[in-house]
C-alpha cells in the first residue's frame, strides 16, 4: 500500500522536468539582468509600471532568489538516477519545481510518515483507502468538470455587449480571462497525477491528499461563489479605493503620471 498521495515517475522524466524549470529560472534572470541594466541609474526608491512597481533593489533580490533556485534544481537534476522509479509526494513535487509552492493545503505534512517510520500499525486520524483505478476515474471526470469551465468562461470573454440580457449579463473581461486560466491550470495539476497513478496499487489518503486531488465530491454551487468573493473582494475594493483616489486628486495623479512617462522616454 502506498501511503498518502504519491506519483511515480521514472528518473529520466524527472531530470528532464527538473531541467525545464532550470531554463524557466534562467530565462527570468536574462530578463531581468536587462531590466536591472537599463535601471542603473535609477535613485533607491524609483519604482517604474512596466517592472510591476518593483524597486531597482526588489529586482536585484528577485533575480537571486531565481539564481538560487536555479542551483538548488540544478542540483538535484544532476543526482537523479535515470534508471529508477522515483515515488514522490507533495512536497518533494514542490522541492523540484514540478508545483507551486501555492498548492499547499491542510495537513501538508502526513501523519502516515511517522507512523510508517516508527512501525505503527495504527491509522491515525482519518484515511481514506482507494485503488488507483478508482482515483484515475475520478480525476478523469475532474477533469472534464474544470475543461468545460475553461470553455464557459472563454465564451463568456467573448461575449458582446448586444447578447447581453438581465439574465445573463456581461461579465468583466479580466475575470473572464482569469477564470478560464485557473481552470486549465488545475485540469493540467489533475492530468499530472492522473498520469503517474498507478492503477494497480491501493493509496490511503488524508485529508490534504483528497482537497488537493479534488476527490471529495463538488462542492455546492453556492459556497464555490462565497469562496470565489472572498478570493475577489480585496482586489475589487482596492480598485475602487483606486479610482476614488483618483477622481479626488485628478491633476496629482496626472503630474505622476507625466513624470513618469519622462522618465521612460530617457
Amino acid at each position: 500500500m502506498i501511503r498518502g498521495l504519491h506519483i511515480t515517475m521514472r528518473g529520466e522524466e524527472l531530470s528532464n522536468r527538473i531541467a525545464e524549470r532550470i531554463r524557466m529560472h534562467e530565462a527570468t534572470i536574462i530578463a531581468l539582468d536587462k531590466r536591472i541594466t537599463q535601471r542603473e541609474d535609477d535613485q533607491p526608491f524609483d519604482v517604474r509600471p512596466e517592472d510591476g512597481f518593483k524597486t531597482l533593489g526588489e529586482l536585484e533580490s528577485g533575480r537571486q532568489r531565481h539564481r538560487d533556485r536555479a542551483l538548488c534544481l540544478t542540483l538535484l537534476r544532476d543526482n537523479v538516477v535515470p534508471g529508477e522509479q522515483y515515488a514522490l509526494d507533495r512536497a518533494d513535487l514542490r522541492l523540484a519545481g514540478l508545483i507551486s509552492s501555492h498548492c499547499a493545503v491542510a495537513s501538508d505534512i502526513s501523519d502516515d510518515k511517522g507512523a510508517a517510520r516508527s512501525g505503527m500499525a495504527t491509522v491515525e486520524g482519518l484515511k481514506l483507502t482507494m485503488s488507483g483505478e478508482e482515483m484515475r476515474r475520478l480525476l478523469e471526470q475532474r477533469i472534464g468538470d474544470h475543461q468545460r469551465r475553461t470553455h464557459r468562461w472563454t465564451h463568456e470573454q467573448a461575449r458582446t455587449p448586444e447578447q447581453q440580457t438581465d439574465d445573463e449579463p456581461l461579465f468583466p473581461d479580466e475575470m473572464c480571462a482569469n477564470e478560464a486560466e485557473r481552470h486549465t491550470w488545475r485540469a493540467d495539476v489533475l492530468g499530472f497525477i492522473r498520469d503517474h497513478i498507478d492503477s494497480a496499487e491501493v493509496y490511503r489518503l488524508g485529508e490534504g491528499d483528497l482537497a488537493f486531488a479534488e476527490l471529495l465530491p463538488e462542492k455546492p454551487w453556492w459556497i464555490e461563489q462565497e469562496e470565489y468573493e472572498d478570493r475577489t473582494s480585496v482586489g475589487f475594493h482596492l480598485g475602487r479605493l483606486a479610482t476614488k483616489v483618483g477622481a479626488a486628486m485628478p491633476s496629482e495623479f496626472a503630474r505622476l503620471g507625466a513624470v513618469e512617462h519622462g522618465r521612460s522616454a530617457e
